[in-house]
Parts: structure tokens; sequence; C-alpha cells
């Protein structure tokens, strides 16, 4: 399995938290707060593992933070348990897993299966990022060109064909479109 903590904790740093690691029984877990929130972020190998000690480890978090807790006033409507799967889960141990964010007693939970890293991870911690925005072309290769074909187009009809012959020049283009060198 590979080691997502790193990643998880330069997301978080990256959101405005401050990361740092704490042992939760026997698991190290990645603590994270800013002026609004607080938390901790546990990664497992297995969905099983997931589903046997997350709350287990809920509440330890609780237990060894309670007196910053105590002192942190309106924050502690914020506490987080982030709780992450690195490997691929079946349907019922995704749906399982979801239903941990269901149970809203003592923290909002977010949880998440993240085996294919960065990207994984960077979803299931949306609830915690600040609002992104990520433009999804279409996939269709046929479209895309067919909509660049037309952009060009639009600028100089002469370019059109010359800008996506891979035997054309990229000077000819830049000619064709009217451009300087």
């Amino acid at each position: 399995m590979t080691d997502l903590k790193p990643v998880l904790q330069a997301l978080l740093q990256d959101a405005g938290y401050q990361t740092w690691l704490v042992a939760l029984d026997k698991r190290e877990a990645v603590a994270f707060e800013d002026d609004a929130t607080m938390g901790f972020a546990c990664l497992f190998e297995t969905a099983a593992e997931l589903l046997k000690e997350w709350h287990n480890l809920e509440t330890k978090f609780l237990m060894n933070f309670s007196p910053a807790l105590k002192k942190a006033g309106e924050k502690t409507w914020n506490v987080y348990s982030v709780f992450l799967c690195a490997v691929c889960v079946v349907e019922d141990e995704t749906r399982a897993i979801r239903w941990i964010e269901e149970d809203l007693q003592r923290t909002r939970k977010v949880t998440g299966a993240v085996p294919n890293g960065r990207g994984d991870v960077v979803t299931a911690l949306l609830p915690l990022l600040p609002i992104q925005y990520q433009p999804r072309l279409d996939t269709d290769d046929f479209n895309l060109t067919q909509r660049l074909k037309r952009r060009i187009g639009s600028i100089e009809p002469a370019a059109e064909q010359a800008a996506l012959d891979q035997g054309v020049a990229a000077t000819e283009v830049v000619r064709l479109l009217g451009a300087d060198i």
C-alpha cells in the first residue's frame, strides 16, 4: 500500500490547515485544525479494517484531545473524523463505509476509498477543502477536434485544416493565422 499520509497532510496544509501526526491506538493519524475546524484523518489498508476500527479511533481522538476541545468554543461544532480506505472496495463495503457519514454522533464524518492516490484523496476531502472548480472537457476526441477546428476557422478560415495537420510546420500555421513570430 502506498503511504498516502504525506499526500493527505499536504492537501490539508494547502487548504490552510495546521497539521501534525498523532498516534491513536497504535495507528498514526493526521490531525488538522484551522480557525473554524479541527479533526483527524486515518488511512486504512482494507475496508474491513476501516469498518471495524473507525468508532474506536473516533473515541480515542476525542478522549486524547478533550482538554483542547473544551477550550475550542464554537469550533467544537466542526470536529471532523476522516476515514479513508487505500484500496478498491466492493459495492457492499462502499455502502457500509458511506453509512459511517450518516452517524451524526460526536463528530462529523468524511469517508471514502482512495485507491488511485491523490485525485481520490482530493475527492474524498472536498467537504473540508475550499470550493474548487474543475472544468470537464468532453472526453470524445472527435467532438474536441471538431470544436477546435470551428474555433480556429472562426479566427482564420485558411488555417482551419493546417492547424491540426501534423505535416504542416508550426511556423506555417502561425503565418496562416497572420501572427508575427
